[in-house]
C-alpha cells in the first residue's frame, strides 16, 4: 500500500503524518494553486476555499467549481489550494489556506464572507480546522465526506453541509445514512443548518473530473449518472445552502426538500441498523439503568429467539440485553421466564436473550472506508430442545432439534429480511449486479465459551455450482444438549448472527463490488 493510499485511509495519524511530511521534505512534486474570479455580478461578494482529496489535483475540481458560481446568487471567488503530494495533510493546510485568500485579494477579492468545502480526505481533515476558527468562516461543504463522531455530543459552531453520492465506494452511503439519523432525525433544529444530502446514482470521484487515483479506482462504485448531471446537483444544493445561510426563504425550502428526500432515501437503512441494535445510534446500556440515552436490547435477537423455538403451537416472546459476553462479574446468561404445562396456540414461552454487536476495528478512526455495521451479533440463547420442553412437549430430542443449520436459518431470515426491505431501486440494482450472500453449514461446536467467543462469524468469497460469484456467511456455534456436564452450561445454543444492517450494507454497497465497480469495467 503506498503512502497515500494508507494516509487517505487512516486519516490524521501519527506514523501517517510523519510519512507524509518526509515525503514533502524530500522533493515532493510542486502543483499549482487555482483562483476563479467571480463569474456575475452582485452587491454582496462571497469566497470559497476548497480543499481537494487525496492525490486529486485541484485543476479537477474547476467543473464543479463553475458550476457552483453560475448556480449561486452572488458573485463567488473560489481558490483551491493544491498541497504537496496532493495531500491535505494538517501539518500543511493552515498555509494553504492562508496562501490561497492572499491570492484571492492579490485577484481583487474584497470580501469577509468565506466558505469553506472539502472533497473526501480534504473534508475529513477541514473540519478540526473550522472547528478553530469559527468566527472567520460563515459555512462548511463536506463532499464524500461529513463531521466525526468525536462532534456528535458538541455543539459543533459551523453550519455544515453533508452531501455525498449514492454509490459512493469510498466514503460509503451508510455512513452518511448515520450523519443523516443524528444531524436531522435527532436534531430540533432547522434542517437546513446541518443539512444531509445523498445524490441518486452519483459515486465519489463525480465530485472531481478527469484521471481517477488508484485508491478510487480500486474502491469506487460505478456511477449512474454523468459528471454534469452530477455536478449541477452539487451545485444546486451547495447555492441553496449558501442563500439559506444568508435568510433566503425559498433556498430554504429547497433545501429542506432535498434533506426531506434523502429521508426517503435512507429510511431502510435506519430501519436496518435500528434492527441491529446499533452502537453509532445509541450506546448499548450493558450493566447501566435503561436510559433514552442507550439502548438496551438488539430488536433481531428477539426474532431470533423466536426462530429458535421454531414452536408448531405457541409463540415465544424474547426479552433482549446487551452485554459483554464474556463478562463473568456478573455472568448474563439466556433464560427461560416463563413455560407451559401443555402445548397450545395460546401457549406463550417466555425467554431472555444475551446479545452483543461487534464492529470492525477499521471502522473506529470513522472514515467511512470501512463498514459501520455490526460484523457479527453475538447471542447467548436456550437451546431448541429447552424452549419446546418449554412449551409443555415431552421427550425432545436434542440430536433432532438443535442441528448444524439453526443459527444459519437465522442468518437466512436475517438476509431475506434485508432484501425484502431494501429500496426497490437498490434492490432491483443489487438483483441485477450483487454477489448474492448464501448462507453455510453451522461451524462448531464450540462448546467453550473463549473458543465460540473468537470464531467470528465467516465471510468467504465463494463459487456457485455453475461458477457464480457468492459470499459464504456461516456462524459459529455453541451447543450443549439439557444433559450436558456442566449445569451451568446446559441447554444452550449460542449463534454468531448476520446483522440485519450488515446484510442491508452489502445490498447498498459492498455486495456490488465485484461486478458494479469502477474496477470491474
Amino acid at each position: 500500500m503506498n503512502i497515500i493510499k494508507y494516509c487517505t485511509i487512516m486519516r490524521g495519524r501519527l506514523i501517517c503524518r510523519f510519512l507524509l511530511l518526509f515525503s514533502i521534505v524530500f522533493g515532493a512534486p510542486k502543483g499549482e494553486d487555482v483562483i476563479l474570479k467571480p463569474e456575475k455580478k452582485g452587491n454582496l461578494d462571497i469566497a470559497l476555499i476548497y480543499i481537494q482529496g487525496a492525490e486529486i489535483k485541484p485543476e479537477a475540481y474547476v467543473p464543479l467549481a463553475k458550476a457552483i458560481q453560475l448556480a449561486t446568487l452572488f458573485p463567488v471567488w473560489i481558490g483551491i489550494p493544491q498541497f504537496p503530494l496532493d495531500i491535505p495533510e494538517p501539518l500543511v493546510l493552515e498555509g494553504g489556506i492562508k496562501r490561497i485568500l492572499e491570492k484571492l485579494k492579490e485577484a481583487g477579492m474584497n470580501t469577509t464572507k468565506v466558505f469553506y468545502a472539502g472533497h473526501s480526505l480534504g473534508g475529513a481533515i477541514l473540519q478540526e480546522y473550522v472547528k478553530s476558527k469559527p468566527t472567520n468562516v460563515e459555512g462548511q461543504i463536506l463532499m464524500g465526506s461529513f463531521l466525526s463522531r468525536k462532534y456528535r455530543n458538541v455543539s459543533y459552531p459551523v453550519s455544515t453541509l453533508t452531501v455525498s453520492g449514492e454509490l459512493d465506494g469510498l466514503c460509503r452511503v451508510t455512513r452518511i445514512m448515520e450523519e443523516y439519523f443524528h444531524r436531522i432525525t435527532q436534531s430540533s433544529g432547522a434542517p437546513f443548518k446541518f443539512p444531509v444530502v445523498v445524490i441518486e446514482g452519483m459515486n465519489h470521484f463525480e465530485f472531481a473530473s478527469g484521471t481517477m487515483p488508484l485508491l478510487v479506482k480500486e474502491r469506487d462504485l460505478k456511477a449512474e449518472i454523468s459528471f454534469d448531471v452530477a455536478h449541477n446537483q452539487v451545485a444546486s444544493y451547495i447555492s441553496y445552502f449558501i442563500s439559506a445561510h444568508f435568510g433566503n426563504s425559498t433556498a430554504e425550502a429547497l433545501l429542506t426538500k432535498a434533506v426531506e428526500a434523502t429521508g426517503v432515501f435512507v429510511q431502510p437503512l435506519i430501519t436496518a441498523y435500528h434492527m441491529e441494535g446499533s452502537y453509532h445510534f445509541k450506546e448499548p446500556c450493558y450493566d447501566n439503568p435503561p436510559s433514552s440515552l442507550c439502548t438496551l436490547s438488539c430488536p433481531w435477537s428477539s426474532v431470533a429467539a423466536s426462530m429458535m423455538g421454531k414452536l408448531e403451537r405457541g409463540t415465544v416472546k424474547d426479552k433482549d440485553e446487551f452485554h459483554p459476553v464474556s463478562q463473568i462479574d456478573p455472568v448474563h446468561l439466556p433464560h427461560i421466564l416463563k413455560n407451559c404445562s401443555t402445548p397450545s396456540t395460546s401457549c406463550v414461552v417466555e425467554t431472555s436473550t444475551v446479545s452483543e454487536n461487534m464492529y470492525e476495528l477499521g471502522d473506529k478512526p470513522d472514515t467511512g472506508f470501512f463498514s459501520n455495521s455490526a460484523s457479527e451479533i453475538r447471542i447467548k440463547i436456550k437451546s431448541r430442545q429447552i424452549i419446546t420442553e418449554a412449551a409443555g412437549y415431552k421427550n425432545v430430542s436434542f440430536n433432532v432439534t438443535d442441528g448444524p443449520y439453526n443459527c444459519a436459518d437465522i442468518n437466512q431470515a436475517g438476509y431475506n429480511w434485508s432484501l425484502s426491505h431494501a429500496g426497490l431501486r437498490t434492490l432491483s440494482r443489487f438483483r441485477q449486479w450483487g454477489v448474492p450472500m448464501v448462507m453455510a453449514k453451522d461451524r462448531g461446536p464450540y462448546n467453550a465459551g473463549p473458543l465460540w467467543i473468537l470464531s467470528w462469524l465467516q465471510y468467504k468469497s465463494a463459487k456457485n455450482s455453475t461458477g457464480g460469484e457468492i459470499q459464504e456467511v456461516a456462524s459459529a456455534t455453541l451447543v450443549t444438549p439439557q444433559e450436558y456436564f456442566i449445569k451451568a452450561a446446559a441447554g444452550m445454543h449460542y449463534c454468531k448472527l448476520l446483522s440485519p444492517a450488515r446484510a442491508m450494507e452489502w445490498i447498498y454497497v459492498d455486495g456490488l463490488r465485484y461486478y458494479y465497480s469502477v474496477k470491474s469495467g
